[in-house]
C-alpha cells in the first residue's frame, strides 16, 4: 500500500471508529489521535482531497511539495494581489457538539504581502465559527506583530510566535463545563509550546463548532497577497447524551414602551417558554421558571435595552447539564414624539410637462394642509378643466399641447384662497441651463469641467427650491489615487438657470469622489438655505451679473489666497497647511463664517488615519442632522476604514459653532466601521437625530448608541459601500438599516434595527458586497432588499422580504440593478434608477422590466452611475430625476408624467427624506428614503387620508405666515395685513412693511387664534421686523 493511499484509510477508519489506532512520523501523519475524544469530522488532504473548503477571489489547491519539512499533501490557500473577497470556507457536514471540543491542525501561517514600502501590512486570519454564524476563535498573522489570538469580540493578545515561515501545531479546546478556550500552539521543529486560555464569558456561542474560514485582511490601498498551509485538521468532541440541551435558540428582542409597564416583571410580558435545540439537533419547548435582569435593573420609566436571563425549568427528559439559560433583550422605547422642526416653507411648484396624451400637470401639497380640506380646480388658458375640486395633485389634460397656460387654483374649506399659473413645456422635463467653467492644465494634464452631484434648498427665500451643482474636473481621481487635479466649482442656480453665485474651491483641496461633501440647509434660520462645506486657502467665491458668472466680483477668500497650491505634494494630495469649514450665505454666496476643521491631517501625513500616502485620510462624509430636535446642524465626517471621526457643527448668531466630536482614537472603540455614506435619522423617538455610519450609529451628542460588533444579536460589521434607512416593515414601528459589507468574513448582506443594531436578516456570502438596495417592489406587505452577496440565495443572491419572505432565488436572474429606488409610477411601490432608466419588477414574469430611458444625458460617478440628484423637487409627491446632457450645458429635471390617485404631502416635509436629499451627495451617493411606510398593501388606508403626517415649524417668511393664517385662522384682517406687507417688500418700501407688520401683531394679538399659533405667529412677525430695520 502506498503512502498516501494508507493515510486515507487510517483516516476513514478514525471516522468511522470514532478513534484513531496508529500514529505516524510527522513526514507521513495523518489525523492524530486524543485521548478521550471522538473524531467528529477531519481530513489530512491526500489524494487531492480539499476537504469541502471552497474559496472567493482566491484558490485552494493541494500542495505536494515539500514545504519547510512537510512532504506530505496539504491545504494551500492563495491570495494574489486581490482586493475584493478574500475568504476560504469549510463548513463541516454536521456541527459537532459536546461537552469538550477540540480543534486540532497543523499551520504554515505564512507571510503576507505590504506593498513595498508601504508600512501599514495585511494580515491573515484563521477562524473557527459556531452554528449560528458567530465567530468563536480567531487566530491573526500580521508580518510586523506576533500572531495573536482572542475568542469572540474580545481585545487580541499575543503568543510567542514570530516566524510566520514555520509549521505548528494548533490546538483549540472548548470547554464547556468550565466556559473556557485553551489555545495550545507547539513549533513542529523546535517542539517548544504554550498555553494560553480565554474566557467564554459574554462570547456569542452556541456550544458547536461547524464552519473554518481563512480569511485575507488588506489595509485600503493595499491590494492582498498571502499564502498560508494546512495539515491533519481534525474536529474531536466528547459526545453528549442525545437529550442534553445545547443551546436556547435566539429570543427576537421584546420591545416595550415606556411608562406602559410597572416595576412588576410580569408586566413586560417575558415568555414563559423557550425553544431549545437538543444534541440531537431536535427542537423542544421548554418552561422558563424564573427570569431576571443582568446588568441595570428594569426601569419602566428609563428607555434602553435591559437584559433578562430566565431559568430553565427542570423538564422529563430533557437533560440540562450545561445549565444553559435562555437571553432575551427587552427594548423599554420611547412613544413617537409629536416635535415639529424648522421645516421650509414651499410653494405649490406647478408644473405642466409634454406626456403621451397631452399635458400632465402636478402641483405640490405641504405636510400642514394634508389633512387639512385643501382640494384644487385646475384651469387650461382660464377654462376650468375639472368638474368637482380635486384632492389629487396631479391632472392628465388629453387636450393640451405645449405652451398652453395652466392655472392651479388653492381651495380652502371650499374658497379659493391662491392661484398658480404655468407655462406647458413641450418637452418631458425642465431645462436648466447651466454655465460650463473653463478648463485648464495640471501636472497630470489639461482637463474640463462636467456636472456632477447637486443637492437643492430654498436660497432665497421665495418658496421656490434652487440647485447647487459640483463640477468636477475631469482629472479627477479617487483617494487610493494619485494625480494633480483642476479646483472643483459649484453654481447656484435658478430653476430658470439664473446664476447666483459660483464658488471656486481652489487648489489646496483635491478633486474626487471623497472630497468637497456639502451641506445645504437652513442653519440661521432665516428662511433662506445655506451652504457648507470644508475649505481651504484659496477657495474664493464670486457673484454674477444678470444671472451670469462674473469672475470680477469676489465675494470672499478663505484663508491666505496667496497660499493657493502651496499645501500640495507631487501626488496631488494635501500634506499640510490649514484646513476649514465654511458656511456661506445660500442667496449672495458670501461667507458667513469660517472656522479651522476639527480633524485635521496632522504632522504625520496621515498615519494617524491608517496610512502615509493619504488614502484613508481623504475619506470625507457629510450630513444633516436636527441634534436638538428643532433646528439643523451638520455632521462633517473623515476616514473610516481605520481612525474613524465625526464632528457637528451649527450655526449660531452668524458664527459656526463645534457641538461635538467623535473620534475612535480617543474613544478606544469606533473604528473601520464606516461606510461610503451616511444617514441620519431619530432612531429612538427622542426627537433628535442620530448619525448611521454603516456598522456604527452615534447618538445625537456623539456618544455610541451601538456598533455592529456581534455582541447582543447583532452581527459583527465591517466598511461597506451602501447604505439604506427608512421604515421598511409596516408590523415595526420605527427604522430598519439595510447594508452591505465589504470584508468577506462577515455577513455580505444584513438588515437590522436601527434603534438596537439587533440583526434582523442577514446573508453570507464571503464575497466583498459592493452594491445593495432596500425598496418596495412587490405586493407582499413591506420593502424586498438584495444586492451583490453570493450566487445562491442562502448566500445573498436572492431578492427578500424585510419580514423573512424569500421573494425570489436570484436578484442576478430577475434583472434587478442595485442602484436607486424612487417612487415614479402612480402606484405605491418603487422603480429602480441605474445610470439613465427607469427600470420596474414584475411580480408576475419574475423579470425586470424597462420604464423609462433617459435620452441625451449622463450620469454621474464612473461605474456608480448615479443622478446628479434624485428628490421631490416640484410637482406632486413622486420624485424628480436630475441629469446634465452628454455637453454638461444643461441639466434636465425629469418628472413623472403618470397619473396617481394618491394624495400625499411633498416627501421634502418628511424628516427622514429631507435629511436624505442633504447627504445625497456624499461619496458613494444612496437614495433617499422615507420615514414612513409606503406600499400596495396599505393602499386603502392611504386612499382614506389616514397617513400621520409630520408636524411643521416654517422659518419665518411673509410667505409661510400668510399660509398659516389661511389654513389655521379664518380672520381675513390677518391675511389683509399680510398682503399689505408683501405689497410694500415688492416695492422696495421696507419701513411701511414694518408698520404693516406691526398692525398684524396688534390684530393678532386681539384675536381669538390659538395661543400657541399666536405666538408662534409674534415671534415670526419680529423676526421679520428685526431684520428688515
Amino acid at each position: 500500500m502506498g503512502k498516501s493511499k494508507r493515510k486515507k484509510k487510517v483516516l476513514a477508519s478514525a471516522l468511522s471508529l470514532g478513534l484513531v489506532f496508529s500514529s505516524l512520523p510527522y513526514a507521513a501523519a495523518a489525523v492524530t489521535p486524543v485521548d478521550g475524544y471522538n473524531l467528529a469530522d477531519g481530513s489530512d488532504f491526500e489524494e487531492n482531497n480539499l476537504w469541502g473548503f471552497t474559496a472567493a477571489n482566491s484558490t485552494v489547491s493541494i500542495n505536494e511539495g515539500d514545504v519547510k519539512g512537510n512532504t506530505t499533501d496539504k491545504l494551500q490557500y492563495t491570495i494574489v494581489n486581490a482586493s475584493g473577497g478574500r475568504v476560504a470556507t469549510k463548513n463541516l457536514e454536521t456541527a459537532v457538539k459536546g461537552k469538550d471540543i477540540l480543534v486540532k491542525l497543523d499551520w504554515y501561517p505564512g507571510k503576507n504581502n505590504d506593498k513595498g514600502s508601504r508600512q501599514f501590512e495585511n494580515s491573515g486570519e484563521l477562524r473557527i465559527m459556531d452554528n449560528t454564524g458567530n465567530t468563536i476563535f480567531t487566530l491573526n498573522n500580521t508580518n510586523t506583530e506576533a500572531i495573536e489570538y482572542f475568542a469572540g469580540s474580545q481585545a487580541p493578545a499575543q503568543t510567542f510566535i514570530t516566524n510566520q515561515e514555520a509549521w505548528y501545531e494548533v490546538s483549540v479546546h472548548f470547554d464547556l463545563i468550565k466556559n473556557q478556550a485553551v489555545l495550545t500552539l507547539k513549533d513542529k521543529a523546535s517542539g517548544e509550546s504554550q498555553e494560553y486560555t480565554s474566557s467564554l464569558e459574554g462570547v456569542a456561542f452556541d456550544g458547536s463548532v461547524k464552519t473554518v474560514k481563512l480569511v485575507g485582511i488588506r489595509t485600503s490601498g493595499n491590494n492582498h497577497s498571502w499564502t498560508t498551509y494546512l495539515d491533519n485538521f481534525g474536529v474531536y468532541n466528547v459526545p453528549i447524551p442525545s437529550n442534553t440541551i445545547s443551546k436556547v435558540d435566539p429570543l427576537r428582542y421584546h420591545q416595550v414602551y415606556v411608562n406602559e409597564t410597572t416595576s412588576d416583571l410580569t408586566s413586560i410580558g417575558l415568555p414563559k417558554t423557550v425553544t431549545v435545540t437538543l444534541a440531537d439537533n431536535s427542537k423542544k419547548e421548554v418552561a422558563v421558571s424564573e427570569w431576571r435582569t443582568v446588568g441595570k435593573e428594569w426601569n419602566p420609566e428609563s428607555t434602553g435595552v435591559y437584559e433578562f436571563k430566565g431559568t430553565l425549568a427542570q423538564t422529563e427528559g430533557i437533560d440540562n447539564s450545561f445549565n444553559r439559560e435562555a437571553t432575551l433583550y427587552v427594548y423599554n422605547r420611547l412613544t413617537p414624539p409629536g416635535t415639529e422642526r424648522q421645516t421650509e416653507w414651499l410653494d405649490r411648484g406647478v408644473v405642466a410637462l409634454k406626456a403621451e396624451n397631452g399635458n400632465f400637470v402636478s402641483w405640490r401639497l405641504l405636510a400642514d394642509e394634508y389633512a387639512k380640506d385643501v382640494t384644487f380646480n385646475v384651469y387650461r388658458n382660464g377654462e376650468k378643466l375639472n368638474s368637482d375640486a380635486l384632492s389629487v395633485t396631479n391632472y392628465q389634460d388629453a387636450e393640451g399641447s405645449a405652451n398652453d397656460t395652466y392655472t392651479v387654483e388653492t381651495l380652502v374649506n371650499g374658497k379659493s384662497v391662491e392661484k398658480n399659473d404655468v407655462k406647458a413645456l413641450g418637452e418631458d422635463y425642465l431645462s436648466i441651463p447651466m454655465q460650463k467653467p473653463e478648463g485648464g492644465t495640471t501636472a497630470t494634464g489639461n482637463y474640463e469641467y462636467t456636472v456632477n452631484d447637486s443637492s437643492v434648498g430654498d436660497l432665497d427665500g421665495d418658496g421656490e427650491l434652487e440647485v447647487i451643482v459640483k463640477w468636477y474636473p475631469t482629472n479627477a481621481i479617487d483617494s487610493s489615487q494619485t494625480g494633480m487635479t483642476g479646483p472643483t466649482i459649484f453654481d447656484a442656480y435658478k430653476l430658470d438657470g439664473t446664476l447666483l453665485w459660483r464658488i471656486d474651491m481652489g487648489l489646496n483641496l483635491t478633486s474626487g469622489a471623497h472630497y468637497h461633501q456639502f451641506v445645504v440647509a437652513d442653519f440661521d434660520g432665516n428662511g433662506k438655505s445655506d451652504f457648507l462645506i470644508k475649505t481651504a486657502d484659496g477657495t474664493t467665491s464670486y457673484g454674477a451679473t444678470d444671472g451670469k458668472f462674473d469672475s470680477s466680483k469676489v465675494l470672499s477668500q478663505i484663508g491666505n489666497p496667496e497660499d493657493n497650491g502651496k499645501w500640495l505634494a507631487e501626488n496631488g494630495h494635501v500634506i499640510g497647511g490649514p484646513e476649514y469649514i465654511s458656511v456661506f450665505n445660500g442667496e449672495t454666496g458670501e461667507v458667513i463664517d469660517t472656522i479651522d476643521y476639527a480633524f485635521p491631517l496632522g504632522d504625520d501625513k496621515g498615519a494617524s488615519w491608517g496610512d502615509t500616502w493619504q488614502n484613508r485620510s481623504d475619506r470625507f462624509l457629510a450630513g444633516l442632522a436636527y441634534l436638538d430636535g428643532k433646528t439643523p446642524s451638520a455632521i462633517y465626517g473623515r476616514g473610516y476604514y481605520e481612525r474613524t471621526s465625526f464632528v457637528a457643527y451649527s450655526v449660531k448668531n452668524g458664527k459656526l459653532v463645534e457641538e461635538w466630536t467623535f473620534d475612535s482614537n480617543e474613544a478606544s472603540t469606533g473604528k473601520s466601521l464606516g461606510n461610503h455614506n451616511l444617514a441620519t435619522a431619530d432612531i429612538d423617538n427622542d426627537g433628535f437625530d442620530e448619525i448611521i455610519a454603516g456598522s456604527l450609529t452615534l447618538d445625537h451628542d456623539g456618544s455610541i448608541i451601538y456598533a455592529m460588533d456581534g455582541k447582543m444579536q447583532r452581527e459583527t460589521g465591517s466598511h461597506g459601500d451602501a447604505l439604506h434607512v427608512g421604515a421598511f416593515d409596516p408590523d415595526r414601528e420605527g427604522l430598519q438599516v439595510f447594508g452591505v459589507h465589504e470584508v468577506p468574513a462577515v455577513a455580505s448582506l444584513e438588515l437590522h434595527d436601527a434603534a438596537t443594531g439587533e440583526t434582523l436578516m442577514s446573508y453570507f456570502g464571503s464575497v466583498d458586497a459592493g452594491r445593495g438596495v432596500a425598496a418596495n417592489i412587490s405586493s407582499q406587505p413591506g420593502y424586498e432588499f438584495w444586492g451583490w452577496g453570493g450566487d445562491t440565495v442562502e448566500t445573498g443572491g436572492g431578492i427578500y422580504n424585510v419580514q423573512g419572505k424569500v421573494v425570489a432565488d436570484s436578484s442576478r436572474d430577475a434583472g434587478l440593478s442595485a442602484n436607486f429606488a424612487l417612487y415614479w409610477h402612480g402606484d405605491l411601490q418603487h422603480e429602480l434608477l441605474d445610470n439613465t432608466s427607469i427600470s420596474e419588477y414584475n411580480e408576475t414574469t419574475g423579470k425586470t422590466e424597462l420604464v423609462k430611458a433617459f435620452e441625451g444625458v449622463h450620469s454621474s460617478n464612473g461605474t456608480k452611475a448615479t443622478p446628479t440628484l434624485q428628490g421631490d423637487i416640484v410637482g406632486d409627491w413622486r420624485e424628480e430625476v436630475l441629469l446634465p446632457t452628454n455637453d454638461d450645458t444643461e441639466l434636465r429635471v425629469f418628472s413623472t408624467t403618470v397619473p396617481t390617485e394618491y394624495r400625499l404631502y411633498t416627501l421634502m416635509h418628511d424628516d427622514v427624506y429631507r435629511n436624505g436629499i442633504a447627504w445625497q451627495n456624499t461619496a458613494y451617493n444612496q437614495p433617499p428614503h422615507i420615514g414612513f411606510y409606503l406600499g400596495e398593501d396599505v393602499r386603502e388606508e392611504v386612499l382614506a387620508g389616514n397617513l400621520q403626517a409630520p408636524g411643521v415649524d416654517y422659518t419665518a417668511s411673509v410667505q409661510s405666515m400668510k399660509h398659516t393664517v389661511i389654513l389655521e385662522t379664518k380672520a381675513s384682517v390677518l391675511k389683509n395685513s399680510l398682503d399689505q406687507v408683501q405689497h410694500m417688500l415688492k416695492d422696495g418700501k421696507t419701513k411701511q412693511a414694518v408698520k404693516h407688520m406691526e398692525d398684524f401683531k396688534k390684530h393678532l394679538t386681539n384675536s381669538n387664534v390659538d395661543e400657541g399659533l399666536k405666538a408662534k405667529l409674534l415671534s415670526d412677525a419680529d423676526q421679520l421686523i428685526a431684520g428688515w430695520k
